[in-house]
């Protein structure tokens, strides 16, 4: 007898509700939606819905988790293609702002919604690991702490514009956004950092 493999389908499907889990977060926002929100949109019942989620915290985390990771991934592939420090801030804005205009859902969900309560530490992580990326490529010759928040502010200047275009897309009614958005957005933000960057004296 032979036992068939249904590990390919549970995960298909769990990604699926992954990805219906976020779209329906991002509209209503995590405090408003429920369990019975995301199984309707899902087109399955609340007993299938926790046969893969033990409960809606642990589906956000999720995806706010595979959102940080995916994002400090594709930073880190995108910083070790080019070799000067403006190159590497540029590439990591740019990286970022696609990330934010082809994945809109996971990023209202990040911003718009989640700055209060249990969700709030989930940004948080972000941000920090995201501070962290960044600390390596600022000036070896200022202090730890004070680069620290120099990437902390690179990291609120990204965060800002992203929260800002977000909302000015959803005032617009969520419009395709122009092919050459991403590189807009990044040659901005890019260009205000490393500005700032390079009146920063040292400590």
């Amino acid at each position: 007898m032979v036992l068939r493999d249904d590990r390919p389908v549970h995960l298909e499907r769990r990604e699926q509700l992954l990805e219906i889990a976020k779209a329906v977060f991002a509209e209503r926002g995590y405090q408003a939606t429920t369990m019975d929100d995301i199984a309707k949109a899902a087109g399955f019942t609340k007993p299938i819905l926790y046969q893969y989620f033990e409960s809606k915290g642990t589906l956000y985390q999720e995806i706010v988790s595979h959102t940080g990771a995916v994002l400090v991934e594709n930073l880190m592939k995108a910083v070790t293609s080019v070799t000067t420090p403006r190159s590497k801030i540029e590439s990591a804005f740019r990286v970022y702002f696609e990330m934010v205009v082809n994945d809109t859902d996971a990023f209202r969900l990040l911003f718009i919604h989640s700055h209060e309560g249990e969700t709030a530490t989930e940004l948080r992580k972000i941000e920090v690991s995201l501070v962290g990326f960044l600390v390596p490529y600022i000036d070896v010759s200022i202090g730890h702490d004070h680069r620290r928040q120099l990437a902390a502010g690179i990291v609120g200047i990204a965060e800002g514009a992203a929260i800002v275009w977000l909302l000015q897309q959803e005032t617009k009614g969520w419009p395709p956004p122009s092919p050459d958005e991403a590189k807009r957005l990044a040659a901005h933000s890019a260009t205000l950092a490393w500005g700032g960057l390079r009146a920063v004296h040292k400590d």
